[in-house]
């Protein structure tokens, strides 16, 4: 999500979604299937084809060890997978998606405020993060991933491992970047994060470019959005509500909130991480979780669509993905989900995202229950808990399990409360 909403304005946007977000039920998608569409492969000799010079075609899996080691789960090694093997889509596929998939990319449309980095304004600087040094004045520090944007009267900050991150995905995709900032706010950050135009080159859209102000689009990005460039674009942001129609390709970031002033725009009253002179960590930070399931994603994509005879889609696969993240937990939930006014307990955005991860939701506690969802800790559902053995978490365990694709250590996420 881009505080820039507008280029000076870059963290004044009018987003009210927290970290913990969650997507209402019913999000439609378009009418676009989500399974593998079925395809044929192609004995590709170059004479068959006249796209060898389309944009970014060049090789190079990056992607073969590292999905193995991310427990890709495939019986095939991409190692092993030639170019002539890799199954193409039926036509009308677009001559730069066909080199890509030739060369084993897929394509990454990712968010820069929030996702990537963090600015605030010179004005916004907390007391404490003025006297940590954070100032009008402060200079360029690269070591810290610290810029002065002198332009926009502003501090960006650089999310720990973004230099990695960017060189490792770029091996699995071709990137592009999709911000709701203004344009030249775009280009200075993506100048930042890329000096020398290796990873996005020219493909930067920015609020000018996109169809609608609140929006984002892949018809924005490729300039149409048929099925088969939809079923290879994965997309990187920290703002779901922004992707409508789109939330299949989507990996959910959390959000990094350096700045006081991002912290208190999403009602987060805890010190920033500034004021404390803490950051995130690079190698458990979650842009290294993000690129631990983009390995996973470029893998199976492409060993599955050597082994199963259809084309892939990374919907699918994220699909999976997710799914086995809370695999085996039977959930029951107290104090969570407003009881009356007509609803159904399992229209609630928390019910929905426990199933999407994997767990089994239960009405009420029970045997097969092994963890109870709790907004305190003295109603019947968590007594019962407490004297059965069972897990009693906050709702936060669900919002961490949804972010950092892994079950999350219970006893991190007591309920709190009177007892």
């Amino acid at each position: 999500m881009d505080p820039s909403a507008a280029a000076a304005a870059a963290d004044d946007d009018d987003y009210q979604a927290t970290t913990g977000g969650m997507e209402p039920r019913g999000e439609e998608d378009n009418g676009a299937s989500t399974r593998g569409v079925t395809g044929r492969l192609l004995a590709w000799r170059g004479e068959e084809e006249d796209d060898d010079d389309a944009e970014d075609s060049g090789g190079g899996s990056g992607a073969g060890a590292n999905a193995e080691e991310d427990d890709a789960a495939s019986a095939v090694s991409l190692d092993t997978i030639s170019n002539d093997s890799i199954l193409l889509p039926p036509e009308p596929t677009g001559a730069n998606l066909a080199s890509l998939l030739r060369a084993r990319k897929l394509i990454l449309v990712v968010d820069l405020d929030h996702t990537l980095i963090n600015s605030t304004r010179f004005a916004h600087l907390s007391d404490d993060e003025k006297a940590n040094g954070f100032t009008e004045r402060t200079g360029d520090d690269r070591s810290r991933g610290l810029f002065r944007m002198g332009l926009f009267r502003m501090i960006t900050k650089l999310r720990p491992f973004v230099h990695e991150f960017l060189r490792e995905a770029s091996a699995m995709f071709e990137m592009h970047v999709y911000t709701l900032g203004n344009r030249n706010y775009a280009t200075a950050v993506a100048k930042l994060l890329d000096p020398d135009g290796a990873y996005f080159g020219e493909r930067i859209i920015s609020s000018g470019e996109s169809s609608q102000p609140d929006r984002k689009s892949l018809g924005d990005v490729f300039g149409w959005a048929p099925e088969m460039e939809r079923a290879a674009v994965v997309i990187l942001d920290d703002t779901a509500e922004v992707w409508k129609g789109y939330r299949d390709n989507l990996i959910e970031m959390e959000r990094y909130l350096y700045f006081a002033s991002s912290r208190g725009k999403f009602g987060i009253a805890a010190r920033s991480l500034a004021e404390r002179n803490r950051d995130e960590s690079e190698r458990e930070g979650a842009l290294a979780v993000a690129l631990r399931v983009l390995r996973r994603v470029h893998g199976e994509f492409f060993s599955g669509s050597v082994c199963s005879g259809s084309f892939a889609d990374v919907r699918e696969v994220i699909r999976q993905a997710r799914r086995e993240v809370l695999r085996g937990c039977t959930v029951a939930f107290t104090g969570v989900i407003p009881s009356g006014n007509g609803g159904r307990a399992s229209d609630h955005p928390v019910w929905r995202r426990a199933e999407q991860l994997g767990a089994t939701c239960a009405d009420d506690v029970g045997e097969g229950v092994t963890h109870v969802v709790a907004g305190k800790p003295v109603t019947r559902k968590a007594l019962w808990a407490q004297t059965h053995g069972k897990f009693l978490v906050d709702t936060e365990w669900i919002n961490a399990a949804h972010f950092r694709w892994s079950k999350p250590e219970e006893r991190m996420y007591p309920v709190k409360g009177e007892h």
